[in-house]
């Protein structure tokens, strides 16, 4: 079981972009995960301040889109 955990602790500090200022920063394990929570918490906001831009654009264009067909079909030639 050991070797598990310590595969898997050597491939998450091997795979991230701030593995060594981690561990040189945490004094112990408790103090890492609670970092990686605070940053976990930080992405889940960004997502959804993303979220609602894409909303937002996805309605705007959606919007543009049924003006050019609105006006693409007025202006016809018969």
């Amino acid at each position: 079981m050991k070797k598990k955990v310590q595969k898997m602790l050597e491939w998450f500090y091997q795979e991230s972009d701030r593995g060594e200022q981690n561990i040189s920063e945490c004094k112990n394990l408790y103090e890492l995960v609670e970092r990686l929570q605070y940053r976990l918490e930080d992405m889940e906001n960004e997502h959804m301040q993303l979220s609602r831009k894409y909303d937002a654009l996805e309605q705007k264009l959606n919007h543009i889109t049924t003006l050019l067909l609105e006006y693409k079909s007025l202006h016809r030639n018969p």
